[in-house]
Formats: C-alpha cells, sequence, structure tokens
C-alpha cells in the first residue's frame, strides 16, 4: 500500500484559522451527539458500565449472549427477527465493514458501492485491498432511488453495499430499490451478500413513516445487516457495533465457523460495553425521541430560512440526521462552502460525497439550535457573494 501523506483540505485550513483568531465557527456538519448536547449523565453511564460482569473476562468470539439477545429484542421492535446465534459483535461497525470485507473477498475481488455516500466505505475498501464499483442513487421524482442501470456485478463480486437510511441523503431502500439490489446480486458471483448498513433506522423525518429494518424484508439472503450503538444509544465512545446474519441454512454453516474463526483472533469488544449494553438499549428511545425532535426543529428553521437564500432547494429528508440543499445554478459548491466559513458557518460540499451532479451542500441537523440558526445567517450572508 502506498503511504498516505496526510493533507488538510482548505475548509480545515480556514476553520482552524478562524479558531486561532477566536472568530466564530458555527459548526453544521457536527455528527458526535455527546458534542451537540446528548451525552448521557455520567452516574448513569459508569453504573450501566459497571454491572455484574465487567470484572470478569468471559470472551465469546460473537460477544456476550445477554447483549446479542437484547439487540435480537430491538429487532423485534422494529418488526424484524433475528437470532442471538445470529448476531456478531464488534468494536465499530467500521471494523465489522472491514471483517467482512476480508472474509468474503480474496484478491481481485470487487464490491459495488453507492454513491453519494459517506467516504468511509472507500477507504475501508482500500485498507482491505478490495476493489469497489460503485453504482449511483439519484434524485428522481422528489426521491432518492437506485439506479438500476448503474448496478453492474460480474464474477468477481463478492457482495453489494447499502446503506439505509443513507448518510447525507437519507434515502430508505424501497422495494424497488430492493428488487434492484436482489436482481444484481443474482448476476454476481455465488453467494454474493447483501450488506445493508442501518445506523440511522431510528432517526424517520417527520414527514416520513418510520422505515423497517431491511431484515424484515423476505428473499434477499444471504444478508448481513450492520449497525451499532454509535446511534442506535448515542454513544459512539463505547464502540460496539453488530452484524446481524441471516440466509440460507448451508451458508449460515459455511460463513459462521469463518466468522467465529476471525473474531476469535480480536475479541475486539470490551466487557464493560457488552454488560451495559442492555441497559442502554432498553433506555435508548428517550434519548433518540430528544435528538428526533432537534433534527426537525432545525429542518424546519432551515425550510422557513429559504425565503433569504434565493434559488437554494432543500431535497426531502426521510431520515437520518444530516440535510442536502441544492445551490442556484453557476454557485460552485466548494466557493459557496469557503464563502458561508468567511462569514462562520463550516458545512460541506457535496463533492465530499461524490455527488454526480448535484451542485450541494450537505448540513447537519445535530447542531445545538442557536449555533445552528446563527450558521444560516452566515450562509444567507454568504450566498450574495458567490
Amino acid at each position: 500500500m502506498m503511504p498516505v501523506e496526510p493533507k488538510l483540505n482548505p475548509l480545515t485550513l480556514l476553520a482552524a484559522k478562524r479558531r486561532a483568531l477566536s472568530l466564530p465557527v458555527y459548526d453544521l456538519t457536527v455528527s458526535n451527539p455527546d458534542v451537540a448536547g446528548f451525552a448521557w449523565p455520567r452516574e448513569i453511564l459508569a453504573a450501566a458500565l459497571g454491572g455484574p460482569g465487567c470484572e470478569r473476562h468471559q470472551p465469546d468470539p460473537f460477544g456476550n449472549i445477554e447483549a446479542r439477545t437484547a439487540i435480537a429484542a430491538y429487532y423485534t421492535q422494529h418488526g424484524a427477527a433475528a437470532s442471538p446465534k445470529h448476531i456478531c459483535l464488534s468494536a465499530s461497525t467500521s471494523e465489522a465493514y472491514t471483517w467482512w470485507l476480508r472474509l468474503l473477498c480474496e484478491s481481485g475481488d470487487n464490491v459495488l458501492v453507492p454513491e453519494p455516500a459517506y467516504p468511509l466505505i472507500s477507504i475501508l475498501a482500500e485498507i482491505s485491498r478490495v476493489k469497489i464499483i460503485p453504482y449511483r442513487c439519484e434524485f428522481k421524482e422528489g426521491l432518492w432511488c437506485v439506479d438500476p442501470a448503474s448496478l453492474k456485478p460480474d464474477a468477481k463480486t463478492r457482495a453489494i453495499l447499502a446503506i439505509s437510511p443513507a448518510n447525507p441523503t437519507g434515502h430508505t431502500l424501497s422495494v424497488a430499490d430492493l428488487k434492484a439490489l436482489r436482481d444484481a446480486q443474482k448476476k454476481a458471483a455465488p453467494s454474493c451478500v447483501l450488506i445493508v448498513d442501518e445506523v440511522f433506522l431510528d432517526y424517520p423525518a417527520a414527514a416520513f413513516a418510520a422505515p423497517s429494518s431491511v431484515l424484515a424484508h423476505k428473499n434477499l439472503d444471504p444478508l448481513i445487516i450492520l449497525s451499532g450503538l454509535s446511534k442506535v444509544t448515542l454513544t459512539p465512545q463505547l464502540k460496539v457495533g453488530w452484524s446481524v446474519l441471516t440466509g440460507s441454512s448451508e451458508w449460515l454453516q459455511m460463513i459462521l465457523p469463518q466468522l467465529e474463526h476471525h473474531t476469535d483472533a480480536f475479541l475486539s469488544v470490551n466487557a464493560p460495553a457488552q454488560v451495559a449494553l442492555p441497559f442502554l438499549l432498553k433506555e435508548a428511545p428517550a434519548y433518540r425521541a430528544a435528538v428526533r425532535a432537534r433534527l426537525d426543529a432545525n429542518e424546519a428553521t432551515l425550510r422557513a430560512a429559504l425565503v433569504r437564500l434565493a434559488g437554494c432547494e432543500l431535497l426531502p429528508r426521510q431520515a437520518g440526521w444530516s440535510v442536502v440543499m441544492r445551490l442556484p445554478a453557476g454557485v460552485d459548491e466548494l466557493s459557496f462552502a469557503l464563502q458561508a466559513l468567511e462569514e462562520g458557518a463550516c458545512v460541506h460540499p457535496g463533492h465530499y460525497y461524490d455527488f454526480a451532479s448535484e451542485n450541494c451542500i450537505v448540513l447537519s441537523l445535530l447542531a445545538d439550535p442557536k449555533d445552528f440558526g446563527a450558521g444560516l445567517d452566515a450562509l444567507i450572508r454568504a450566498l450574495p457573494r458567490c
């Protein structure tokens, strides 16, 4: 692998400069819930992490059974059945991605990945030395959808990755999308696996029905669902993710021993976090409700501000923590993002997420409402200067 030379982008450099000069930077890219004011009380976390069993090392390659049973119950609440025997804990969703890329792929194999999307998957694929073949999700007739024509599996395609709800578009997979992915799966290598990342499942927008887990859909096997505590319980610092496997008995008999051999070599999930997991999942709905209220309120504030952002258009958000705003024709997204930062607001240009044609910016709706409002004022000041 070629050595990586760190290179700061112009937005990072400008933000650092403003902070060094004690100038305001309203972060409309914030993604950590604790930074945004949604940290669990310290005493509650301490009690949960210090529960019975935290003092002992009782290694299980798939994670302790109490934690896996609690995760299965979480999917029951989402209308899906999951067996604790087919759930495997990891130290993060990123670690789970890496495990699956290494387990499913050999040299020269590839996986299909969606665009636009958060760029983490491409980084993990590079680390795992797996080739990625992008497929497009397009904005069509008021909603995002998978472009079936862009799905081009071949005999070396070992997995098709999807994110539902997607980051940053909020796109949730429809029945038509799932059919397109399933059709592509049939044309790929034997036992090609559909892997769906559902970390934002619990954050539907107010205008849309809550999505069901892809796990509840039939005829998608073999299927792996990824998620974790980072979003489900708003505790990214505890570092617990998981994989839920479903498929034919033959596939499960083949893949589970391989997965166990791999995870037994790492045993990466710490005992206190596993002990705390059932309690956190039980208590998390109230915390998630507070986040959803923040997301919806900030989105309403942004919609009200559109009258002062001439030519801008807010694309529908089905779920998730971010929203995409299309810029007026002729306004360059990076130039706008830099000008917005000169005015005090930090946003992401769309090319960070590999948008194909949308001239857009991405805003996090998780920010403190006062900071969000101040950031919008900065965007309003910046637009006429671009």
